[in-house]
């Protein structure tokens, strides 16, 4: 068998494989959307991601990833067409799903919803995240605690014993009483300004600053200077005001002592039981329960590595969130591969049914190519009434790569009608395939080894042997065509 002939019967292989594997890429595809396993693989990766592979932790997983879906920034992501063509395919997706889950006795991992979103950003996924464990909310409701106490107890309280002693050694014991009270309302003004959003932490500092100056200012115009009590009094507001500051710029140091950092915000949710987090036990209830542990060390460890590169407890929040959407995007990596891997075993299934199913049997194929010149040569043919020019140059354009398979499906059917070609269940064929494996050496069936070739060769998909159908087609057109004198039009 010369080189020319192989090349046909490489060709006739290429031929039939991409013709089945049109047909197998469609059934893969709508088995795919039948059941979802795209949006079903991303929810359990998601699962496996927050568990981290601990068995123990699956519960707690679970329910924190149905929180995550649950959210309006995920739950947007699921589109569904309207319509009534559109909600009747919807019906009968999610109808075959529930047959699915009834047969395999699995869950529905979207819990009281029958589908989710097949692909969710990082950045999504991060906010969401971030909204569930309420971090921001969590660092505001430890800021007006730490605020409230700071104004009554390291303010006013202070203030409060100044004045008694001073009022004590004046003799007078309403001295500075209505100033005192002004400044109790305009803190507990700037304390209300925060907590509804009008003041920004960092104006925090400069308003209590200008408080404390009026206060000090109004005192000196009430005391006469000859007091030692005034005196005192006078150092006293110096001295509180240092502390406030913590011997840095008051609204940096000011800034440093109300807003908790990243690791002080997780170790509130990580335990639960700290005496710090008695007054923000509502945050914790949102949660549903423990976080899993090893989200917990995940998320320890991205904390760690933000708080190295930053102390501005509001540039750690920005940046633990980019932290957690280059996490999930690691985790989608493999999760990814774990799917092509499934994806391809389903692929090589579907391959081996169709070719059971139509009795695509490699190995018969090969040989009808290699002894029948008729069928080997209207297979030639057939490819080539597609253009060449397609093959040589292969297009980087989706939609003109469709276009060349749409026209090799066009040109299969065309084959299939006019040609017996070596695949079916006719009893000529059935019973060729008897004679040649009446002296087949192995107990395996032959045409069952057969389909298996061909099903691993169809789950390689039609655009791979479309490829191999460009070089091979450019190799044999570069030696010497092979006579086409005889063929099957030609003969009577």
């Amino acid at each position: 068998m010369g080189l020319p002939v192989v090349l046909d019967v490489a060709l006739g292989l290429i031929f039939v494989y991409m013709a089945l594997g049109l047909i197998a890429s469609e059934v893969h595809e709508i088995v795919s959307t039948l059941l979802q396993w795209r949006a079903e693989h991303l929810k359990y990766s998601i699962e496996q991601l927050l568990a981290g592979g601990q068995l123990a932790d699956r519960r707690a997983a679970r329910k924190l990833a149905d929180q995550l879906y649950s959210s309006p920034m995920v739950r947007d992501l699921n589109y569904e067409a309207q319509g009534v063509i559109a909600r009747s395919a919807r019906r009968l997706i999610h109808a075959a799903g529930r047959i699915y889950r009834l047969v395999s006795r699995t869950r529905n991992v979207f819990g009281t919803e029958t589908s989710g979103p097949s692909y969710i950003p990082s950045e999504a996924f991060a906010t969401t995240l971030m909204d569930t464990l309420q971090l921001e909310g969590l660092q505001k409701s430890i800021v007006e605690a730490r605020l409230k106490r700071l104004l009554q107890e390291r303010i006013m309280l202070p203030l409060g014993d100044t004045l008694h002693t001073l009022r004590a050694a004046v003799g007078d014991g309403a001295l500075l009483d209505v100033e005192l009270r002004n400044l109790e309302a305009s803190l507990e003004k700037i304390f209300t300004d925060y907590r509804t959003g009008r003041t920004e932490l960092t104006q925090i500092a400069d308003r209590v600053l200008a408080e404390l100056d009026h206060f000090a200012d109004q005192g000196a115009q009430v005391l006469p200077e000859s007091y030692g009590a005034t005196q005192a009094f006078v150092r006293r507001l110096g001295y509180l005001r240092s502390q406030l500051s913590g011997g840095m710029d008051l609204a940096e140091g000011l800034v440093r002592q109300l807003q908790p950092n990243l690791k002080e915000l997780l170790s509130l949710l990580t335990y639960p039981n700290d005496p710090r987090s008695n007054e923000l036990a509502y945050i914790r209830k949102n949660l549903e329960g423990k976080l899993p542990l090893k989200l917990q060390e995940s998320l320890g460890l991205l904390a760690e590595r933000v708080s190295r590169r930053t102390d501005a407890a509001e540039d750690q929040l920005k940046m633990f969130q980019t932290e957690v959407e280059q996490w999930y995007d690691r985790g989608m990596d493999r999760a990814s591969g774990v799917y092509r891997r499934n994806s391809k075993i389903v692929g090589i299934l579907i391959g081996v049914a169709i070719a059971a199913i139509v009795n695509a049997d490699t190995f018969y194929i090969a040989n009808r190519l290699t002894v029948d010149e008729a069928v080997r040569t209207s297979v030639i043919q057939t490819v080539n009434q597609v253009s060449l020019e397609a093959m040589a140059s292969p297009s980087e354009d989706s939609g003109a790569l469709r276009d060349d398979l749409q026209s090799l499906g066009n040109a299969v059917q065309t084959t299939l009608s006019d040609y017996a070609l070596p695949i079916g269940r006719s009893p000529k064929l059935l019973a060729t395939q008897a004679v040649l494996e009446a002296d087949w050496p192995f107990p395996i069936p032959r045409h069952w080894l057969g389909w298996v070739v061909t099903g691993v060769a169809i789950s390689m998909g039609s655009n791979f042997w479309f490829d191999a159908l460009r070089r091979v087609t450019s190799v044999r057109s570069s030696g010497a065509k092979p006579t086409t004198s005889t063929t099957t039009a030609d003969r009577p």
